[in-house]
């Protein structure tokens, strides 16, 4: 085989990956789209009742982009396993919704939360007043 034989066949399996992964991805949502066909945002808001009304609608609309559009988001998913969020997107997400609930937080106060309902019930403790990250952050060299 030649060099150039060589950069081809490389090539044509980078390809034959690349295609792989955009297929898998796309059947992924389709799939997530069928399944939840049925989950309305009533549904989402339903399951929250317990907590401020406003909260669910604001963390709705900072999970949109991550869903797009016609996928509701369902308490279960887990941000770092289903939506593949790392913790700076985690953070960026709770600062958001926040945001859009008139309580910004300052700084990286989140703590690891697992899920949907996780980030509702954090907001939910901020605006209570009753979680730690409606304080201001704790500077590292203050531990």
């Amino acid at each position: 085989m030649t060099g150039w034989q060589k950069v081809a066949a490389l090539t044509a399996l980078y390809v034959v990956g690349m295609l792989w992964v955009n297929w898998t991805m796309v059947r992924r949502v389709r799939g997530a789209v069928a399944e939840r066909a049925a989950w309305t945002i009533g549904d989402f808001d339903a399951a929250f009742t317990d907590a401020d009304p406003r909260i669910a609608p604001a963390v709705r609309d900072a999970l949109a982009p991550w869903y797009g559009e016609g996928v509701v988001p369902r308490p279960e998913d887990t941000l770092r396993r289903f939506l593949k969020m790392d913790r700076g997107e985690i953070d960026d997400l709770v600062a958001a919704a926040a945001a859009r609930l008139g309580q910004p937080i300052a700084g990286p106060t989140v703590p690891d939360l697992p899920d949907v309902a996780a980030v509702v019930r954090h907001l939910d403790a901020i605006l209570r007043g009753t979680c730690e990250a409606a304080l201001p952050p704790i500077a590292p060299d203050q531990y």
